[in-house]
């Protein structure tokens, strides 16, 4: 019994010739190449949000394995589960808000902490997000962060 390779390029020989002229193998090779590497790169956006410091105008933040820590102009917040993206680069996580204004306690845990939710988006190098305090009079806050970059926040006292 003589093995004849599956895909032979030949002109006559192979099981796929008989059925298809050449240029229409090379076409459905191409199709079938094409669709994995679509597969594989299905979104172009990171399943999480990428380890290290991120910072811009007004608040910084460092994302770690277990979530994120946020410096804000006169706060401070805290993201306790992983930074985990859709299929679009978007997250919406739950979260604290802590009030840095004002008379600061000699105890930060005397700090007043709200729940809060994180929404947003990144490509990996950009992250925008906004932080909406539940049950109080908080506005919510929109930042805009590059990866890498330092932040440019003021404390109040």
């Amino acid at each position: 019994m003589t093995k004849r390779p599956l895909l032979n390029f030949g002109r006559r020989s192979g099981v796929l010739s008989g059925m298809f002229p050449l240029r229409a193998r090379i076409a459905w090779i191409a199709v079938l190449a094409g669709s994995a590497v679509t597969a594989a790169c299905a979104t172009g956006f990171p399943s999480r949000v990428p380890l290290g410091n991120w910072g811009g105008p007004h608040a910084g933040m460092v994302v770690s394995d277990s979530g994120a820590e946020i410096e804000y102009d006169c706060g401070a917040g805290r993201i306790s589960v992983p930074m985990v993206l859709d299929s679009r680069g978007d997250f919406d996580l739950p979260g604290l808000y802590i009030r840095e204004a004002g008379p600061v306690p000699a105890n930060d845990s005397l700090l007043p902490k709200f729940a809060a939710r994180y929404t947003g988006h990144t490509d990996g190098r950009t992250l925008s997000f906004t932080m909406t305090v539940t049950g109080d009079s908080v506005p919510p806050q929109t930042f805009t962060l590059q990866f890498g970059a330092n932040p440019n926040v003021f404390k109040c006292l």
